[in-house]
């Protein structure tokens, strides 16, 4: 994979609230009013200078506050909604796209992660409702199977 191709988790997020605060019709002095609100005290150049390149960190508070002031999930401004792209999960692991979301989301560990330690980490609620979503998908599964 070609690193300089990759999408960085600055650049994604750069280009997502962009497009995001767009499609609402925000203006950045609006995002930022609603930023303060949530508490992250941005004017309107700061969103101006992430927008542009310009501001090249976002804290995670400040990325919570803008997936909420943009009614999207934190990933979503993350990670770059398109497939078969490549982004740098690390300085130095580049991975697919539709891969980093996986990963970031809990589901699959990434390149030589022992996937039994991965696992461990997870809450035993989502452990639990895991089992459930797949045991309802077998019953589902078997009840569309064709009979013999």
């Amino acid at each position: 994979m070609e690193h300089q191709t990759a999408t960085g988790p600055i650049e994604a997020i750069t280009r997502r609230v962009r497009e995001a605060r767009n499609r609402k019709g925000m203006t950045a002095q609006e995002l930022a009013d609603r930023l303060k609100e949530s508490g992250v005290p941005w004017d309107r150049g700061t969103v101006t200078k992430l927008e542009t390149g310009r501001r090249q960190n976002v804290s995670v508070v400040e990325l919570l506050a803008l997936a909420r002031a943009l009614d999207v999930a934190p990933i979503h401004l993350l990670v770059p909604l398109e497939d078969g792209g490549t982004y740098m999960a690390t300085p130095n692991e580049p991975v697919k796209t539709a891969r980093a979301r996986y990963w970031i989301r809990g589901l699959v560990p990434l390149g030589r992660t022992d996937v039994r330690v991965f696992r461990t980490e997870v809450p035993s609620s989502e452990l639990e409702a895991w089992d459930e979503e797949r045991q309802a998908h077998d019953e589902q599964e078997h009840r569309e199977a064709p009979k013999r």
